[in-house]
């Protein structure tokens, strides 16, 4: 059954499956100004059985008028639609609105303050649009299993550096180097990295599905690595370094 919802002029095509089928099935909700990136995403998607793009939308407004209608388990939003940052502001508004959803970023957008903004209200992954459509595809599904996918804005002599949680097959790699010459796990940069945004020990537990025990114990390593005393002095010796 498909019902066609006109959105200021727009008409946003929402494909309502079976009852049987919408329990294997997430919904995802498309928001984008471009109508190209809009129908590259919904072709993206359209031979996955176990995503549904459930609706789309050019602007904030018609973006909160199709997630009401139908709320997605996913919604997949570019930064700035019409404005700088209103995808940010859309998607608060939408985590606030509707729990249970998980938020994509998805943006053509090299600006690190847009993403620290985007971490702390909470969005779950973050990817540029040069993201080829595989990695897209991968990241949507990362999410909907309750994981979380970052990639932070580089420089040129910087490498993309994963936020949060890598894939278990990728554990036997050499740790990343850290700065100020220590050698820091995958997990203690993913902590790092989630302190440098302010989260607090409890937050960055839920984000990385670890415990706030577990936190602590990377910190307290964090400190011991660095040979700092408090954590405000691992994020400005980190901030100084240019890692975070």
């Amino acid at each position: 059954m498909t019902t066609d919802i006109v959105l200021g002029g727009r008409t946003s095509v929402l494909d309502q499956p079976p009852t049987s089928a919408a329990r294997r099935t997430a919904r995802v909700l498309v928001v984008d100004d471009s109508a190209i990136v809009r129908y590259g995403l919904r072709q993206l998607f359209a031979g996955d059985p176990l995503l549904s793009v459930v609706g789309e939308a050019a602007t904030p407004r018609d973006a909160l008028v199709v997630a009401d209608r139908c709320p997605p388990d996913l919604l997949i939003v570019d930064l700035d639609l019409g404005r700088e940052g209103a995808g940010i502001d859309l998607a608060r508004l939408v985590l606030e609105r509707h729990r249970g959803v998980r938020v994509l970023v998805l943006t053509a957008r090299r600006d690190r303050a847009l993403m620290m903004r985007a971490l702390r209200i909470g969005v779950h992954g973050y990817l540029r649009k040069t993201a080829d459509t595989a990695e897209i595809q991968r990241a949507a599904h990362a999410l909907l299993r309750g994981e979380s996918v970052f990639d932070a804005p580089t420089t040129p002599a910087a490498p993309v550096t994963e936020l949060v949680p890598a894939d278990p097959a990728t554990k036997s790699e050499p740790a990343p180097r850290g700065f100020a010459g220590a050698s820091l796990t995958e997990r203690e940069n993913q902590v790092l990295r989630l302190l440098a945004v302010g989260m607090s020990n409890r937050e960055i537990g839920r984000r990385l599905m670890i415990s706030e025990a577990t936190v602590k114990f990377h910190v307290r390593n964090l400190r011991d690595k660095l040979e700092v005393r408090r954590r405000t002095e691992i994020v400005y010796t980190a901030t100084r370094q240019g890692i975070v």
